[in-house]
């Protein structure tokens, strides 16, 4: 029936000439992560405002930047931190909505009696290829800790065997394998802990796109908004639309990686007093950051807010 009530809804705004064709890329293969935007496709949330989505999933060699910067995708999700260096040096980006308000790194470690991570000078800790790693950098480039940073694809294999002192992972997605494999360890930090609580997931254009098509990224990011608050007051179903997604870009994963993951997303949406999103980035989360990057030489100069978000003058 969601199915037919999509299919009518785009038919009426085609007749009308009044679709408006958009590509949606996120910044990995199907998972929880994304599932709101999944659910609003699938609920035809898109279609009611006249939305032509279309998702296209990025590979390895082919990210979701790189997308966006050469037209093959319209719309994308990024981490805060990569769109605002993004801004500075590569193409100027415009977040239409904040869905993560909290960091989610989360580093493991094999030592005891860790609590900060100076206590792994000198230390091998596990990191990805494909960025992520910037505030740990900072913090160990500004104390001088000569942390060996060892890259991984899936640090489940060098954290077992000893290969690595420590792992970098995400609260969502590497920290839940970790606890499915029944790997408890002997020390746990949160970034967000350490004074280090920046949001990280947002809805990102160029300023490029956001000046010729307004009134459509407004809808687009409305649209999502509404498919973010239906997954959580329909996790179940919700898991079902992840799942059918996974399979048709044959993700190896299974229901239970993602109710973990898709129950720490939406923790990591909401405030600090566990309340409802806001879907907005503030201001004094956006400067925090803004000072931090220019501090370690990140970006070059300070981002403007009013700029950055919802493409204000």
């Amino acid at each position: 029936m969601k199915r037919y009530l999509c299919l009518i809804c785009l038919l009426l705004a085609l007749v009308s000439g009044y679709a408006q064709q958009l590509t949606f890329t996120p910044q990995w293969m199907p998972q929880s992560q994304f599932a709101g935007y999944y659910a609003a496709l699938d609920n035809g949330y898109y279609a009611e405002v006249g939305l032509d989505v279309t998702i296209k999933h990025p590979t390895a060699s082919y990210g979701s930047m790189s997308m966006l910067k050469d037209g093959t995708a319209n719309i994308i999700t990024a981490e805060l931190i990569r769109a605002m260096m993004a801004t500075d040096k590569e193409v100027r980006l415009v977040n239409l909505m904040q869905t993560t308000q909290h960091s989610t790194l989360v580093l493991i470690s094999r030592i005891k009696e860790v609590e900060s991570l100076a206590d792994l000078a000198g230390r091998r800790i596990g990191t990805w290829r494909v960025g992520f790693s910037e505030i740990p950098y900072m913090i160990d480039d500004e104390q001088q800790l000569g942390i060996e940073w060892v890259q991984f694809t899936n640090p489940l294999n060098l954290y077992i065997s000893g290969a690595i002192d420590a792992a970098l992972t995400k609260s969502y997605n590497e920290r839940v394998h970790f606890s499915m494999a029944g790997i408890t360890p002997a020390s746990e930090l949160r970034f967000a802990d350490m004074g280090y609580d920046f949001p990280e997931d947002g809805l990102y254009v160029t300023e490029a796109f956001y000046k010729k098509y307004p009134e459509q990224c407004r809808q687009f990011a409305e649209a999502s908004r509404k498919g973010w608050e239906w997954v959580r007051n329909h996790r179940e179903e919700a898991l079902d639309i992840v799942m059918k997604y996974a399979k048709a870009e044959k993700v190896p994963t299974n229901i239970y990686i993602q109710k973990w993951m898709l129950e720490a997303v939406l923790q990591e949406q909401e405030d600090v007093k566990g309340e409802a999103p806001s879907y907005s980035l503030s201001v004094s989360d956006f400067d925090r950051l803004n000072a931090t990057l220019l501090k370690h030489g990140y970006i070059a100069n300070p981002i403007v807010y009013n700029r950055f978000v919802g493409g204000k003058p």
